[in-house]
């Protein structure tokens, strides 16, 4: 007995220490997973934070899709999973004319074309764009980028104006995260909104960008490779568009200039992003309205 009283008392004496050294230490910070934008600090996978205004999945395939894929959105589009060796769809001129992605004639495949639905300003030639119902929201209208037509998504208007002139903070981000496969080119292109010479040039930026799994699958921001496109105008060769663009500011004045060309400009139509694939599987891309 007595050696059982013993061991009481020193087991009571001992919750009696830790119970007054825990009152000494100074309360822990939460480590709730609830956290913003240090939860994703911490999940680290740089997304700019934890929500998203938009979600959409870009699915490489190995086969065309057959079957109708308008309207039911899903928020992921199927692109082929080598369109490189398949369609040879790739930006020969950087920042300059395309006409080989021109739209139409059934070669727009791995062709995400956009829809402006913040006003319709006639930026589209595709009537379903003229006739979705969310303004100023984003959908898929045409989920398959594998057959003929490519596909359709609708975005908001990045800028305020209709001239990239006109100065543009865009009212939203977008980010990328490669998650699976080996890597795609994705370039913002748009056809001239006139004829030149009784030619509509198909124009794409020089601002590409290559995305592929990294270390973690981290997310980068692509604002400004998906919101605009940075063509070189000689307005020599294009004075009309150059006017277009410049509004005859340095219009004439013999010498190439660069511009950032935003999504929905008054000078272009049919935008798109052009998907060169070279095997990736799946590619997310989230959406921020910027606050």
């Amino acid at each position: 007995m007595t050696g059982l009283r013993a061991l009481s008392v020193m087991l009571v004496g001992g919750v009696a220490l830790t119970l007054a050294a825990c009152e000494d230490q100074p309360a822990q910070p939460s480590t709730s997973i609830a956290s913003s934008s240090s939860q994703m600090s911490a999940l680290g996978n740089n997304f700019p934070e934890p929500g998203h205004d938009f979600n959409l999945h870009i699915i490489g395939v190995s086969q065309d899709k057959t079957a109708d894929m308008d309207n039911n959105n899903g928020r992921r589009i199927f692109v082929l999973l080598d369109a490189d060796d398949e369609l040879g769809n790739d930006v020969t001129s950087p920042g300059g004319k395309n006409n080989h992605l021109a739209k139409g004639g059934g070669d727009d495949q791995n062709h995400i074309y956009l829809c402006n639905s913040t006003n319709d300003e006639g930026d589209s030639t595709d009537q379903r764009c003229a006739d979705y119902g969310n303004p100023d929201d984003w959908g898929v209208i045409d989920a398959n980028a594998t057959d003929g037509d490519g596909a359709l998504l609708a975005v908001p208007d990045p800028c305020a104006g209709n001239d990239s002139t006109d100065g543009c903070t865009p009212r939203y981000s977008v980010w990328a995260r490669a998650l699976a496969g080996n890597q795609a080119t994705i370039t913002t292109c748009a056809d001239e909104d006139y004829a030149y010479d009784g030619n509509k040039d198909t124009w794409c930026g020089d601002n590409g960008v290559t995305l592929y799994p990294n270390h973690g699958r981290k997310a980068q921001d692509v604002s400004g490779n998906l919101l605009y496109m940075t063509i070189t105008v000689d307005d020599t060769y294009d004075p009309e568009l150059a006017a277009c663009i410049d509004r005859g500011n340095d219009a004439t004045d013999g010498e190439p200039d660069s511009y950032d060309v935003y999504l929905f400009d008054r000078c272009f139509e049919n935008y798109f992003w052009n998907y060169d694939n070279n095997g990736l599987k799946n590619l997310e891309l989230r959406f921020y309205w910027q606050s």
